[in-house]
């Protein structure tokens, strides 16, 4: 190991020797996502992003690459201003590295290097075994724990994947289905059809731009970034639904087929909707639950995780809140102004709109 270590941006020539080394250390920590990075997965996430900003940096030990930190960059609005949001994410260190403070040098030489660049605020989400640097080191402040909710659809499965009952998890899944349905609402609307959305027209814009615009702080959803995150993503399928009353569009989810808690499970990516149409976007969540021919998925749960008033009224529809003491991963969304923001702005959770699109973990 040599004590001559250094620290740099990754140049676009050496993109090819990062993905290298990337897949190197995610195979030999046992990480189960080695396969995606590869020079698709680049061009799309840091890229051919709205913005075509991103900012990655690398420690080296002489000319090999020995840990990185990946910074994408997109549009924000904070208080009715357009500004740059950098998203930290995608950060390793060699295991045979690790326990000299590589990792807080990579993060200061990277936030030094931010500061200094036409990024206005950045934002992370680690959970509670790497936030220590973050908060120690690089002047990041916590927003808060970002709540995560879970709605049960076949509960039959989902014991089944964690015990054996002895056959006897179909009948209590039955009872438990049976008792969440019960106690959830049945959102009805009149004249209300529900539309799978290939394309992003100027009314699933229109949705996502009025729903954003009740936040302070928020990602900008335009057309772009929305065809951008989900219809191009190479990072699993994604599954667009709109609910249409009366010929106006009211309301639009994001789904994302995945794996949750050892599970099939459809991730709510995003989510909006027009003024007073909340019960329509809960009525749209719902039909995706009850049809899954909407999205030709098979699914034993439904998750979502974000900040945003609504989610509380998932409840009505069967979801759960996760207690922080009884969830494996925790996420926390850190702030931190990179130009002259005023700090208040971002780190006070009820300014910010924040939904699973918002960071790469799914």
């Amino acid at each position: 190991m040599s004590t001559a270590l250094r620290f740099s941006r990754i140049e676009a020539e050496q993109q090819a020797q990062l993905l290298a080394e990337i897949r190197n250390i995610l195979t030999e920590v046992g990480a189960h996502n080695v396969d995606i990075y590869n020079q698709t997965y680049w061009d799309w996430q840091y890229k051919n992003l709205p913005t075509g900003k991103s900012y990655v940096y690398a420690a080296w030990d002489s000319d090999r690459i020995i840990g990185y930190y990946h910074v994408p960059v997109y549009r924000c609005s904070i208080h009715g201003e357009e500004k740059l949001i950098g998203n930290i994410q995608d950060v390793a260190v060699n295991p045979n590295y690790r326990g000299i403070g590589l990792f807080r040098q990579l993060a200061e030489f990277a936030n030094k290097d931010l500061d200094a660049s036409d990024v206005d605020l950045i934002y992370t989400f680690p959970n509670d075994k790497s936030i220590r640097t973050f908060l120690k080191y690089n002047d990041f402040k916590i927003v808060c724990a970002v709540p995560t909710y879970l709605r049960p659809v076949n509960s039959g499965g989902i014991i089944r994947s964690k015990i054996n009952l002895f056959g006897l998890e179909k009948l209590a899944g039955w009872f438990i289905d049976a008792s969440i349905n019960l106690f959830s609402s049945n959102v009805k609307l009149k004249d209300a059809s529900v539309e799978v959305v290939s394309v992003i027209t100027d009314d699933v814009e229109a949705v996502f731009s009025a729903y954003s615009m009740q936040f302070p702080n928020h990602l900008i959803r335009d057309k772009e970034w929305l065809d951008w995150r989900y219809l191009k993503s190479i990072r699993g399928k994604h599954h667009l639904l709109a609910l249409r009353e009366n010929g106006k569009l009211t309301a639009v989810i994001v789904l994302k087929e995945d794996e949750m808690l050892g599970n099939q499970a459809l991730l709510i990516m995003d989510f909006a909707f027009a003024e007073g149409k909340e019960n329509s976007m809960l009525h749209l969540i719902s039909q995706a639950q009850k049809k899954p021919n909407l999205t030709g998925s098979t699914f034993n749960l439904l998750f979502v995780s974000g900040i945003a008033p609504t989610l509380a009224s998932f409840g009505k529809i069967g979801f759960y809140r996760i207690p922080e003491k009884a969830n494996p991963r925790v996420l926390n969304l850190l702030s931190r102004s990179s130009s002259k923001l005023n700090p208040k702005l971002i780190h006070e959770e009820q300014n910010w709109l924040l939904t699973l699109g918002d960071w790469d973990v799914f």
